[in-house]
Formats: structure tokens, C-alpha cells, sequence
């Protein structure tokens, strides 16, 4: 889309230049230099500008402001005047100050150029002013400048989110190693993966006969589940996450997994009392 609005610009540009080019052709070499270099000057901004998105911001935001109304004073035909239009009809629906700005700078022209008489111009400037201003038009660009700021703010998120859990996963195996040492048993170990990882709970189930083989990755529930064979049965260990991101970074999902099976240096199996068979922090 951003590609698409600078190829307007770009064609808007061009389109300009052969218009001061147009003007300048039955003039003397000195006078065709006096018009000709700022247009080259001008185009060639704008062709940068377009190959090069986010250089020049200072030209992107105030160029036109600038050439264009010195274009038409340096060309000396009262024809210039309409290249003023043109920036007009651009402008005003994207942002109304500088479609004022224009719409005064063509009124002020005129004025140079006709006398009293340029004041005539007046009713069809502002008719050119209010037609690009159609409601439709700025609430779609409104709504789609909205989506795209949205966007650009989930994205910033997004990216930082993923970068803290890949620092994380890398290093995990040390943190690992320290919650071994450090916990005495499998309530407070868990806990600590728990904390570690911001989970938001680690639970340990009795397979019930249909223990898996491989680990599970549950996006409707938010959990990840890893199957472990302890000395007397078979487990389930879910980790529940607080955020979905989490259940496609792999490099947490191995380490979580290798987390899940450290349990049996803690306990060889659940007990037979109906309310030992889960566990849960």
C-alpha cells in the first residue's frame, strides 16, 4: 500500500516537471535554465525518494510546499497557476493544513498574476478545497491509517515478545540445571519452572492408558504436554502458558520438555489415593 501511495507521488511529480518543461519551451537558453534546473532539482528529490522509502523525510513532508510555488513564480506564465491545483486535490484529503497552505498559495499567485481579477479564482479554489475533502474518502484513509498504526504497534510487540523468549530459550539449560541443585522437591521445582518460564501452571496427571508418545502441542487449551515414564507408570506433564506465542517458539518447547522429564529425579510414580493422582502448582 505504502509502495502504491509513493508510485502516485512519484507519477504526480513527473507529470509536474513536464508541465514547467511545457512552459519553459519558447523561452531564451537563460530563462529556460532559470525553470528547468529547480524542475530537475525537484523531480530528481522526488525519484529518490521513491526508490529510497524513509530517506529524505524533509523533502517528502514540505518538498512540493516549496518547489511548486517557485516553479510557477520562476516560469513567469499565468498558466503555472495550475500546477497549484494539482497538490491541492492531493493534499487536502490526506493532511488539511497543507491543502490550506497550497489552496492560499494559489489564491496568493493568482492575485500576482491577475490583479483584482485573481480573486475571482477564489470560488473555484475553495470548490476544489471542499470536493477533495468528500467524507468517504478521508473516513476510508482515516480507518486505513488507523489499521496500519495498530498494525506497526503489534508488530513492535510482537517482535520484542519473541526476542525475550529466544534470549530466554538460550538460556535455559543453565536455568535448568539450577533449579536441580537448588529445589529439595517436586512441588518446589515445579514452581520454579513455573515462575521461570512465566507459565501460567504446571500440572502432573496420571496417563489413565492412553499415554502418548510424543509431546503435544494443545493451542486450543494453551498447554503444552509431555509424556514421561517414571519408575512405577506413566505421566502426563502439561505446562500451561500465558501467552500463544509461547507454543510456537521450539526452542521453549525443548526446554520445556526436557523439564517435564527431570521429574522422575523427584518421584517414581503417583500414588493410589484419589487425591494424590494430580499434581499441580
Amino acid at each position: 500500500m505504502l509502495r502504491d501511495i509513493g508510485l502516485i507521488f512519484l507519477a504526480f511529480r513527473v507529470l509536474l516537471f513536464a508541465f514547467f518543461l511545457g512552459l519553459s519551451i519558447d523561452k531564451s537558453t537563460w530563462e529556460q535554465a532559470i525553470v528547468i534546473i529547480p524542475a530537475g532539482v525537484y523531480l530528481s528529490l522526488g525519484i529518490y525518494t521513491f526508490l529510497y522509502t524513509g530517506k529524505l523525510r524533509l523533502f517528502k513532508n514540505y518538498g512540493d510546499l516549496l518547489f511548486l510555488p517557485l516553479l510557477a513564480f520562476l516560469s513567469g506564465h499565468k498558466e503555472a497557476l495550475l500546477a497549484l491545483t494539482a497538490p491541492i486535490a492531493i493534499y487536502t484529503s490526506r493532511n488539511t493544513l497543507r491543502g490550506i497552505l497550497f489552496l492560499w498559495l494559489f489564491v496568493g499567485l493568482g492575485f500576482y498574476y491577475y490583479g483584482v481579477w485573481g480573486f475571482v479564482l477564489l470560488p473555484v479554489s475553495l470548490a476544489l478545497f471542499m470536493a477533495s475533502l468528500h467524507p468517504d474518502l478521508v473516513e476510508a484513509l482515516r480507518k486505513e491509517r488507523f489499521y496500519i498504526r495498530n498494525l506497526r504497534k503489534s508488530y513492535s510487540k510482537l517482535t520484542g515478545e519473541y526476542a525475550r523468549l529466544e534470549k530466554r530459550s538460550q538460556n535455559a539449560d543453565g536455568l535448568l540445571l539450577d533449579l536441580l541443585v537448588q529445589n529439595k522437591d517436586i512441588y518446589e521445582y515445579l514452581r520454579n519452572v513455573k515462575d521461570a518460564f512465566e507459565l501460567k501452571m504446571v500440572s502432573i496427571t496420571p496417563s489413565k492408558g492412553d499415554y502418548m508418545k510424543e509431546p503435544v502441542v494443545d493451542i486450543d487449551n494453551q498447554r503444552f504436554c509431555v509424556p514421561v515414564r517414571l519408575e512405577r507408570g506413566e505421566v502426563n506433564v502439561c505446562f500451561h502458558v500465558n501467552n500463544p506465542m509461547q507454543l510456537y517458539d521450539k526452542g521453549l518447547l525443548k526446554t520445556l520438555e526436557r523439564a517435564g522429564k527431570l521429574i522422575n529425579l523427584y518421584i517414581e510414580g503417583l500414588e493410589e489415593r484419589p487425591q494424590a493422582k494430580v499434581i499441580a502448582v
